[in-house]
Order: C-alpha cells, then sequence, then structure tokens
C-alpha cells in the first residue's frame, strides 16, 4: 500500500467517524465483518439505507453525503435542487434535509434504485423531493441505459449486465422561472458533459444563481477542458479540484459568488 492509498483510507476513516453516529457498525458492514446492508446514521442528517452491500457500493453514500464532496451543506439558500444520478438518495435526502425550504428534484433511470431513494426520502420524513425515474439527456433522446446488476455503477456510457431501452428528458421539462437560485448536482457516469452544454445554451431561461457541481467521468464524450470553456465562456466562474481521488468540476454564476 502506498503512502498515498493510506492516507486517503485514513481520511475515509476520519470523515466517517466524524459524520456517522453508528460509524463502528458501518465500518464493520464496509469490511464485510457485518450485516452487509447497515443503515447510515448521520449526525447531522438524514439516515440513509443502501440497496447493495457497503461493500460494492460504499461511494454511493460516502461521497454525496458522509464526505458530502458537492458540498451541499454549505450551500447557501438555493430554491431549487437538482440531482441528476441520484442513485438510491443520499445527496437527495441531505440536500432536502439541509435546506427544506427548497424544491429538490431527483433523477434516477434505476426502477431499483429509484424504488430505495423513494423509501430513503420517506423513512426521514421528507416532503420537499420530486421523483423523476428518468435519464436526463441534453435533447431527450431515447437512450440505452446500462445496468450493472452486481450494484455498482450503471449509465448510458458504461458496460452493464444489460441494456434497458427508455425514452429520457432534458431539463426543460423542468420550471425554473419560479426561482431565483438553482443548484445543479450531476454524477451521471460520463453524461454530464452533454448536461453542461445545456446548462450553457439554456443559461438565460435559469435563475439569475446558478451553481453546478459535478464528478467528471474520464469516460464521458465532452472532455473537461470543454466543458469548463462552454461554463467560462458562458460566464461562469469554474474550478477543477480532485477530491479522494476523483475529479470534479465546480461551477458558479458571478451572482452566486
Amino acid at each position: 500500500m502506498t503512502l498515498h492509498v493510506l492516507r486517503r483510507k485514513l481520511r475515509t476513516v476520519a470523515t466517517t467517524i466524524a459524520r456517522v453516529r453508528n460509524w463502528p457498525a458501518v465500518s464493520l458492514s464496509r469490511v464485510g465483518l457485518g450485516p452487509p446492508r447497515a443503515a447510515l446514521r448521520l449526525r447531522d442528517g438524514p439516515t440513509i439505507e443502501p440497496l447493495h452491500p457497503l461493500r460494492a457500493t460504499w461511494g454511493e453514500i460516502f461521497e454525496p453525503a458522509v464526505a458530502d464532496l458537492y458540498e451541499i451543506r454549505a450551500a447557501r439558500g438555493p430554491d431549487v435542487i437538482v440531482d441528476i444520478g441520484a442513485n438510491v438518495g443520499a445527496f437527495t435526502c441531505l440536500a432536502a434535509h439541509c435546506h427544506p425550504q427548497a424544491v429538490v428534484h431527483a433523477f434516477e433511470p434505476s426502477a431499483e434504485h429509484m424504488a430505495q431513494l423513494e423509501r430513503n426520502v420517506s423513512a426521514n420524513g421528507l416532503k420537499n423531493v420530486h421523483f423523476h425515474p428518468q435519464a436526463v439527456t441534453a435533447d431527450g433522446r431515447e437512450v440505452r441505459f446500462l445496468v450493472n446488476g452486481a450494484g455498482g455503477s450503471s449509465g448510458l456510457f458504461l458496460p452493464g449486465d444489460h441494456e434497458v431501452v427508455m425514452p429520457s428528458v432534458s431539463l426543460a421539462t423542468l420550471d425554473f422561472s419560479p426561482f431565483r437560485s438553482a443548484w445543479f448536482k450531476l454524477d451521471c457516469e460520463g453524461a454530464e458533459g452533454e448536461i453542461v452544454k445545456w446548462i450553457c445554451a439554456h443559461r438565460a431561461a435559469l435563475p439569475s444563481t446558478v451553481h453546478v457541481a459535478c464528478e467528471y467521468h474520464q469516460w464521458c464524450p465532452v472532455s473537461l477542458p470543454e466543458m469548463q470553456r462552454r461554463l467560462e465562456e458562458s460566464s461562469f466562474a469554474v474550478t477543477t479540484p480532485t477530491r479522494f481521488d476523483e475529479q470534479y468540476l465546480f461551477a458558479d454564476s458571478p451572482a452566486s459568488r
């Protein structure tokens, strides 16, 4: 084990202890020594139950909720929050809990993950979440959604155990006109490039304040420099940090800085 990997693991453990009330049980589940699907009870937020064993799906909850790599806890008063690639709802539940005044839209095309998302939202008594069991694309075209039945990542640009042909939707399905501040979280396994392009192309129809928080995947057809260029040309301030060895992109409209 390299020093870099050891440091990352130590950060993961420290973050888990700091943010998760039942961290001993979760840690045992994570290494396969306890109940495989131990629910995570966040110290300052909701309880999230995984769909598959934590050994295979740890990142589904750790990255968006425990470590809060998208920084939704610190978001300043968004009116509408859009979660694209909501999975089992770790980010959705945290966002809805931290910002009860906001409308939260959760998009997740996997039927079993959406069902678990709905259960997590209901178990936490969250009333401000709207469910969208669809993939999001730039143009609402028919897509081949590639599903990993073992519990790993699924998406439009990943290999999977099987595929499901389905219609998609664009973000034009949402009415942004009542809102002043929009917050987009993108974790959609390669589809983030075309969604960023859509946001740039429709900037005038979006609220005056817009924040984009995105995990970038190397197999995305749109390169990270291209996404950054498009956003900057649309007057966004952009940063591209690496967190827990994953690449992220954050973009703010001038009004939100």
